[in-house]
C-alpha cells in the first residue's frame, strides 16, 4: 500500500496563481478606471471651455452628471464581464446608451463630444453581445454627425472629420488592448480553475482508494466476526466449551483486523525523506523561495530516523510558508556524533533568511513545533528552534541513526 499523495505543492502553486490572477484583475480594473476618468475629463474640459469663452455653461454642467452616470453604469457592467457575465442586463446597458446620448447632446464643443463617444464606445462594445455591439458601433459612428444640429459652437466640418477619424483609431486601439488583456486574464483564470479541479479530483480519488482499502481489509474480517459472534451466542447455553472456542477465535480475528488497520494507517502516514524533500522543494519554489539542499545523498538513516527527518523538513517548510517572507531556504543534512543522542547522529537544519518581525517567539512555541519536539524526543533526539542573527529562523534537529 502506498502513502497518500501530498498535494501541498499544488495548493501553494494554486495560492500563487490566485494571487497573480487577483493582481491581473486589479490591473485591468485600474486601467478601466483611468479610461473612465479620461471620459469624464473631456466633459469637464467642455465645461471649462464654455466658462472661458463666456458662453452659457449650464448645458455643459447638465452634461456632466449624465456622462458620469453612463460611465458608472458601464464600469459596473465591465466588472460583471470580468466575473464571467458575458451577456449584460439589457436595462443598465441601454440606460447607459441613453445617458451618453443625452450627455453628448448637452456638450457644446463637437471635438469633446467625439472623444467622449469614442471612449464610451471602447467600453460599451466590449461588454455587449455581438448584436448589441454592432448596433452601438453604428450609433457611435453616426452620433457626432446627428448631434451637429444641436451644437451651439461653431461647426467646422473638416476639423470635426479629422477628430472623428482620430477618435475611431484611438477607440479601436483601446478596445483591442483591453480585449487582449482580458483574454489573457481569462486564460489564466481558467488554468487556475483547472488546477483547483485537479487538486479536488486527486483528493477525491485518494478518499475512494482509502475506502476501497478499508473495505478490502475489514469487509471479510467483520463479516466473519459477526458470524462467529452470533454462533457463540447460540452455543453459550448448549455447548459452553465450543462457545468458548468460538469466542477465542473472535478475539483472535479482532486482533488480526486491528493489526491490519494499524498497518494500513501507518502506510498512509509514513513519509519518505527523499520524497518529502522534493515535495518541500516544489512547495517553496511555488512560493518563490529558492531552496538549497545539501548532504542528503551522503546520509543513510534508519527508517525511523528517516521518518523523523522527513517530519522535521515538513514542519520547517510549513514555518517558512506561514511565518516568513523568505527569498532563500537551506536544508542541510549532516552526520555527526552527539553524546546526548548516540555515537552516530543525523543533524537536520532548515533555515530561512527572512523571518517576519515579531513572530520568532510565536513560531518557536507553536503547536506544530511542540508536537514535533515531542515526536523527536520520543525517537531519542532533540529539537531546537530560534531566530538567527541575520533576521532568519533556524529549525535544528539531532536524530539518532
Amino acid at each position: 500500500m502506498t502513502a497518500a499523495p501530498d498535494t501541498r505543492g499544488e495548493d501553494a502553486e494554486g495560492t500563487g496563481a490566485d494571487r497573480r490572477v487577483r493582481v491581473a484583475r486589479w490591473a485591468l480594473v485600474v486601467s478601466m478606471c483611468l479610461a473612465d476618468a479620461l471620459l469624464v475629463f473631456f466633459a469637464l474640459v467642455d465645461l471649462a471651455s464654455a466658462a472661458m469663452e463666456g458662453v452659457a455653461s449650464w448645458p455643459s454642467l447638465a452634461a456632466l452628471p449624465l456622462v458620469v452616470g453612463a460611465v458608472v453604469t458601464l464600469h459596473l457592467l465591465f466588472l460583471g464581464r470580468l466575473d464571467g457575465r458575458r451577456e449584460p442586463a439589457p436595462g443598465p446597458y441601454w440606460g447607459s446608451v441613453v445617458l451618453i446620448v443625452l450627455g453628448c447632446a448637452a456638450l457644446q464643443e463637437p471635438h469633446h463630444r467625439v472623444m467622449v463617444i469614442a471612449l464610451w464606445w471602447a467600453i460599451a462594445v466590449f461588454v455587449a453581445s455581438r448584436r448589441r455591439g454592432l448596433a452601438v458601433s453604428v450609433l457611435a459612428l453616426a452620433l457626432p454627425w446627428l448631434l451637429i444640429p444641436v451644437t451651439q459652437a461653431d461647426v467646422r466640418v473638416v476639423s470635426i472629420l479629422v477628430t472623428w477619424g482620430l477618435g475611431i483609431v484611438y477607440a479601436l486601439m483601446m478596445y483591442v488592448g483591453t480585449l487582449t488583456c482580458v483574454w489573457l486574464w481569462e486564460i489564466v483564470n481558467d488554468a487556475v480553475a483547472g488546477q483547483r479541479a485537479r487538486a479536488r479530483l486527486a483528493v477525491t480519488e485518494e478518499r475512494l482508494r482509502f475506502s476501497r482499502d478499508m473495505h478490502d481489509l475489514l469487509g471479510h474480517s467483520l463479516s466473519a466476526l459477526a458470524v462467529k459472534a452470533e454462533l457463540a451466542s447460540r452455543l453459550a447455553e448448549r455447548d459452553r466449551e465450543r462457545a468458548a472456542t468460538e469466542i477465542a477465535e473472535v478475539r483472535a480475528l479482532a486482533r488480526t483486523s486491528l493489526a491490519q488497520v494499524r498497518s494500513a494507517v501507518s502506510g498512509y502516514r509514513e513519509i519518505g525523506l527523499a520524497e518529502e524533500v522534493e515535495s518541500v522543494r516544489a512547495v517553496l519554489r511555488a512560493n518563490r523561495t529558492e531552496v538549497t539542499v545539501t548532504g542528503l545523498d551522503g546520509v543513510h538513516p534508519s527508517p525511523g530516523a528517516a521518518s523523523l527527518a522527513a517530519w522535521v523538513v515538513r514542519e520547517g517548510a510549513t514555518n517558512v510558508l506561514r511565518h516568513s517572507d523568505a527569498a532563500r531556504c537551506r536544508i542541510v543534512f549532516t552526520r555527526t556524533s552527539d553524546a546526548a543522542v548516540g555515537p552516530e547522529a543525523l543533524v537536520v537544519e532548515v533555515s530561512n533568511d527572512r523571518a517576519r518581525s515579531g513572530e520568532g517567539r510565536e513560531v518557536a512555541s507553536g503547536n506544530g513545533l511542540t508536537g514535533l519536539s515531542e515526536r523527536v524526543a520520543a525517537g531519542g533526539g532533540s529539537l531546537t528552534a530560534a531566530r538567527t542573527g541575520d533576521g532568519g529562523f533556524l529549525l535544528r534537529a539531532v536524530l539518532p541513526l
